[in-house]
């Protein structure tokens, strides 16, 4: 008696586990969607979550409830493709700028130019002097541990990167680029996102549920690398490099006058005027472009696209100054013409700079660059040293499109440009519509499933089939908290994860009754003995079968991806839970019964 009180206490304790697991969830459907918020936060919803009385905002404490995936409740799906050489390539030519400022630090009159080749993995160093090279002791070579020194020539040497520190530096652009990305939704305020890598170099980002106004947002915030760079324009040069094209043009191109009279080759295509420019500018000096909107209906944001077009800046190449040195970036209006726009703050190191910048170069154009596009481009009327910038935004646009322009630029300012280039594979956009139908057409499978399965064992196995439909509901039951437990968020593979051990179970219970069948038809053994042996002896049957399918289910949480690891969770869930019911729960039911019944025969 003592033994079966212990067992039915472990039965027990695992269903009031279960069932706190599963609360939050419960409580997030009471509104009949798991959308994070239920209908009510009080009573014993307050126990599991707290209210953020400012802005309303829901936050689950301990527990989650159950979210369900992209292909549920509709969203966004993006991949992206890292060009982590290109994370190589901007090192090496850091540290091909660091080794020329080092070297005068060490002898301040050495002549020294360190440069790196494109697409190679070495910096050529070259020297004034044969004797300048023994500047390259140990102990300097100590600050680039990650290069090897090699001998080209008397005044000449090359300093090859470590084949390891290459793909040490790929494997950080990838993560670095995974954590901006998770941190750039974060602040898009996406409920459940998921960032993923996919192979060597690609992305995969969900946003589940995500508005439709937002999608285009979340690519443009995803898909910026966000290299702020400060630029001067060159004044001196512009309208004889730009003059040089007129009465040259290809159709669809055109030579206009601005900013104040100075030229520009302006096209509709961003990308026609890249090919244009391709080869024909200096390497010292490169475009920037400007998209220059006009519009059929300002207030309805009508785009008028044949007027529209992208205008063109000849800038230096080499920045002044860099998003590097960015404090702090926020949002502020101008109250003259209440017009949004980005203020930063300078670290000391940059404000110096900035300073400098702004005092030597009085008069000219500033270029204000987010990768090859130009923000703003003003005049600098005198020297800047308060440590503060301001970036104006689209003078053409609406007030609403230059706050959320700048809100943009804030978020990818404040969490730092990725480590590399990225470029958007493809997209697919679930419709809210679409996933429903999922939800439905899923549900509706597992309901009738389970139906079916539950009449079968009730017909054929008759009362013995009421102990399995009631293991088979705590089986239910224990898979949905474990993934609740786990925080899992539940998509179509996973419902078919489900389906796959409801059919498992119901095969753990056929293969033990079968057993009961012929210990009592074929061999003539009493009940309670019948049913001892057969539980004993299917064991062994139920177990190798429910550990080969968990060893299948290893393998592709470790290879797979994405939805299909969701399916092998679910199903590795599933098989515990259903050992635990289909063994333990159904023998501790099959003996309380026969001790109560206390019947010679077995409806079986």
């Amino acid at each position: 008696m003592k033994s079966s009180l212990y067992r039915w206490g472990l039965v027990v304790v695992a269903f009031l586990v279960a069932l706190y697991a599963l609360t939050p969830t419960i409580l997030d459907w009471s509104d009949g969607a798991l959308d994070g918020k239920p209908a009510s936060t009080d009573g014993v919803a307050s126990m599991f979550l707290e209210v953020d009385p400012t802005t309303e905002q829901i936050t689950w404490t301990n527990v989650q409830p159950l979210t369900l995936g992209l292909d549920l409740q509709g969203g966004l799906l993006l991949q992206y493709h890292v060009y982590v050489d290109r994370a190589v390539q901007d090192q090496l030519t850091r540290m091909a700028g660091g080794i020329e400022e080092r070297l005068r630090e060490v002898q301040p009159d050495v002549q020294v130019e360190a440069t790196h080749p494109d697409g190679e993995t070495y910096i050529d160093v070259t020297l004034g002097q044969a004797d300048d090279r023994k500047l390259f002791t140990e102990e300097f070579m100590s600050n680039f541990p990650s290069l090897t020194r090699s001998d080209t020539g008397s005044t000449t040497l090359r300093l090859q990167m470590d084949p390891n520190y290459i793909e040490e530096t790929k494997e950080m652009a990838i993560t670095q680029a995974i954590e901006k990305i998770r941190l750039r939704i974060d602040a898009l305020g996406v409920a459940e996102p998921s960032v993923t890598r996919q192979g060597l170099s690609d992305i995969v980002i969900q946003l589940p549920g995500i508005r439709e106004e937002n999608i285009e947002r979340a690519k443009d915030l995803i898909g910026q690398t966000a290299q702020l760079r400060f630029q001067m324009v060159d004044d001196s040069g512009t309208n004889q490099f730009f003059g040089q094209f007129r009465g040259q043009l290809p159709a669809g191109f055109a030579l206009r006058s601005i900013d104040g009279g100075y030229f520009s080759v302006t096209h509709q295509d961003k990308e026609a005027l890249q090919e244009f420019f391709a080869g024909r500018v200096a390497d010292d000096r490169a475009i920037g472009y400007q998209f220059h909107p006009v519009y059929q209906d300002r207030e309805k944001k009508v785009l008028d696209e044949e007027q529209s077009y992208w205008k063109t800046y000849l800038v230096y190449r080499e920045a002044e100054l860099t998003g590097e040195y960015i404090q702090d970036a926020r949002v502020a209006v101008d109250q003259q013409f209440n017009r949004p726009y980005v203020s930063l703050t300078f670290f000391p190191e940059g404000a110096k700079i900035f300073a400098e910048t702004t005092t030597e170069y009085t008069g000219q154009r500033f270029a204000i660059m987010m990768d090859d596009e130009v923000n703003s481009a003003p005049v600098i009327n005198e020297p800047i040293t308060g440590g503060r910038a301001q970036i104006t935004l689209g003078s053409m646009q609406s007030y609403t499109e230059v706050q959320q322009e700048a809100q943009n630029l804030v978020i990818v300012l404040r969490h730092g440009a990725l480590p590399a280039p990225i470029e958007r594979q493809f997209e697919t956009i679930v419709g809210p519509t679409l996933g429903q139908d999922s939800i439905d057409s899923s549900m509706r499978a597992l309901l009738v499933g389970s139906i079916l399965v539950i009449l079968f064992m009730l017909i054929y196995y008759r009362r013995s089939g009421v102990i399995s439909t009631i293991a088979l509901t705590l089986n239910l039951v224990l898979i949905m908290a474990g993934l609740a437990s786990l925080g899992a968020t539940l998509t179509l593979p996973g419902i078919a994860g489900i389906i796959l051990t409801v059919g498992m179970a119901v095969d753990a219970n056929v293969i033990i009754y079968e057993r009961i069948r012929e210990e009592l038809v074929v061999n003539q053994k009493p009940v309670r003995v019948a049913v001892k042996e057969g539980f004993d002896k299917a064991f062994s049957a139920v177990l190798d079968a429910n550990i080969t399918t968990g060893i299948a289910a290893l393998v592709l949480l470790q290879y797979g991806t994405g939805p299909i690891r969701g399916f092998a969770i679910t199903l590795l869930i599933g098989i515990v839970s259903t050992l635990f019911t289909a063994v333990y729960v159904t023998r501790i039911l099959f003996d309380d019964w026969m001790q109560r019944t206390k019947s010679e025969k077995l409806s079986i």
